[in-house]
């Protein structure tokens, strides 16, 4: 079993506006998901993760630093970068975000977002960023994402790579329209064939 916790980073009323409150209630979560022997993905739920770099890692270095004994701690560092370089944007901002979390938490899994709302998995798995534990995201929703998703994910996949999907759904990337079964099931099966 496994909740993802997205802590809300814009400004208005995320992390960047008032961290005390959006730090309990992410807390809150975590803590619940500990008690109850669950898995939790701590996500910092930014498109723009790269300008909040600073903010990210006092973040994922007091949830290592409370939580990082837990195994039930999985790290995602960046939701969804935009249609940004990986090797210029991305990728260093993982660097030291990561460098960072392995300085208190040597061991638990740290999911990395990909360019392009986490869909360009191939482009990281290519040049990937060193350690161990690291996997890369997959976002995907089914009445949007088809087969040509599930190629890049296979490339990924075949440069031996962890591919972890932290966000899906069965409708269309913008919420809209009636659920794709069709797409769906080929989805699961992608992924029940490729665990």
């Amino acid at each position: 079993n496994l909740v993802r916790a997205a802590m809300g980073v814009e400004e208005g009323s995320g992390y960047l506006s008032n961290q005390a409150t959006q730090m309990a209630l992410v807390e809150t979560v975590i803590q619940a998901a500990i008690d109850n022997g669950i898995y939790v993905i701590v996500d910092w739920h930014d498109h723009n993760a790269q300008n909040h770099k600073t903010q990210a890692i006092d973040f994922f270095k007091q949830i290592a630093q409370k939580y990082g004994a837990s195994p039930n701690i999985i790290y995602e560092t960046f939701n969804e970068p935009l249609q940004v370089d990986w090797a210029s944007v991305v990728k260093p901002y993982h660097v030291d975000v990561v460098a960072a979390i392995r300085a208190i938490d040597s061991k638990n899994v740290i999911v990395l977002g990909t360019p392009t709302w986490s869909q360009d998995v191939d482009v990281a798995a290519n040049n990937p960023v060193s350690g161990s534990n690291l996997c890369y995201t997959l976002h995907y929703y089914a009445a949007t994402h088809k087969q040509s998703l599930r190629d890049k994910t296979t490339a990924a996949l075949n440069t031996k790579a962890c591919i972890f999907v932290t966000e899906y759904g069965t409708v269309s990337a913008d919420g809209n329209g009636g659920v794709d079964s069709t797409s769906a099931q080929e989805w699961w099966t992608f992924l029940e064939n490729n665990k």
